[in-house]
């Protein structure tokens, strides 16, 4: 792995003696890392309310706050990036080392240090960091991976309820409204049996990019499942939800789509729900936007229906809703 991460890595150099700090600051500066210094641990751990350190060389004996007490702080903040911390000390004992990195230091140094050795520990720091970045960006993109449907790029179902449930709780939080669109292709199946799946399959990549092109930054969006999305609206009252989804409606249904040369006329029929706190729960919203969009097929297709806020409290709303959930919908 190249080490061409050492101008990146910035270290707290923490020790209470002058001349010790002075010296670290010459010795890493000249090999091309950039240095704070903080007098003691009580001045970086103030410092480190402030701003993330890579790397910490820090003495262990200092007045206030000690090398083991600022080790087991760092440790106990879990902050989100790890810091590699160096432990500088004047105990040889095999008791006293163990001491220390069990509080929380990944290395130590004796006192007085050679240079060479020093630096080479250092090294050694900066490596493991950058691979323990290297393995948290892997963990990241795989986690991303996991989340998307693999045909559309957008969200997957399980990654959208999860998604949902969050948006809902902190729109409640903070008394904002959220809204949901429930879309469905119209009659899909006749794309699929009159110009083949592989068809289908670009006409599904295509709505779902262009579901991205008349939505928000901050919304999301998700394949419900086959050919039907959900997007989600956050701090989007009723109307403004009719409004969004109207321009989806007309963003797919204006221009027809292209697949080998031959144009596919695709039309949409969605349902909105919106939830100012009337609805009782995220399967309320859901359902009452599913309903909404089995109204829009029933009233001809190509057009947007808004769910009434208080379906979910009308026990006759309640069984067209039930009996959604066991009849398929007819395209």
């Amino acid at each position: 792995m190249r080490e061409d991460s050492t101008a990146t890595t910035e270290i707290l150099v923490v020790d209470d003696d002058a001349t010790t700090r002075a010296r670290l600051k010459k010795l890493l500066d000249r090999n091309g890392y950039r240095t704070e210094l903080a007098e003691d641990g009580a001045c970086a751990w103030s410092l480190l309310a402030r701003k993330h350190f890579s790397l910490i060389l820090t003495d262990w004996a200092m007045p206030n706050v000690d090398g083991l007490t600022l080790c087991r702080r760092i440790r106990d903040a879990d902050y989100p990036d790890y810091t590699y911390i160096i432990l500088l000390t004047g105990h040889t004992d095999k008791s006293e080392v163990e001491r220390g990195l069990d509080a929380g230091a990944d290395d130590y140094i004796t006192k007085p240090f050679d240079s060479g050795e020093l630096l080479a520990r250092v090294r050694v720091g900066v490596r493991i960091l950058a691979l323990q970045r290297q393995m948290s960006e892997q963990k990241r993109k795989l986690e991303e991976l996991a989340s998307l449907d693999g045909l559309t790029g957008v969200l997957n179902r399980r990654a959208l309820e999860t998604r949902l449930n969050e948006a809902y709780s902190l729109a409640r939080r903070r008394n904002y409204p959220i809204s949901v669109a429930m879309l469905d292709l119209d009659r899909f199946k006749f794309v699929n049996d009159t110009y083949g799946h592989q068809a289908g399959d670009v006409v599904l990549q295509e709505t779902a990019r262009r579901i991205k092109d008349v939505t928000r930054d901050y919304d999301s969006i998700g394949r419900f499942g086959g050919e039907e999305f959900l997007v989600i609206l956050v701090d989007a009252s009723q109307e403004a939800a009719r409004a969004i989804a109207e321009r989806i409606r007309r963003r797919i249904s204006d221009e027809p789509m292209c697949f080998e040369g031959r144009r596919i006329p695709v039309t949409t029929s969605i349902g909105v729900a919106a939830s100012h706190g009337h609805q009782r729960s995220v399967h309320n919203l859901v359902a009452l936007a599913d309903a909404s969009l089995y109204d829009a097929k029933r009233a001809g297709r190509n057009r947007v229906i808004v769910g009434s806020v208080d379906a979910s409290d009308d026990p006759e709303a309640q069984s067209t809703v039930k009996t959604l959930d066991r009849t398929a919908r007819a395209g």
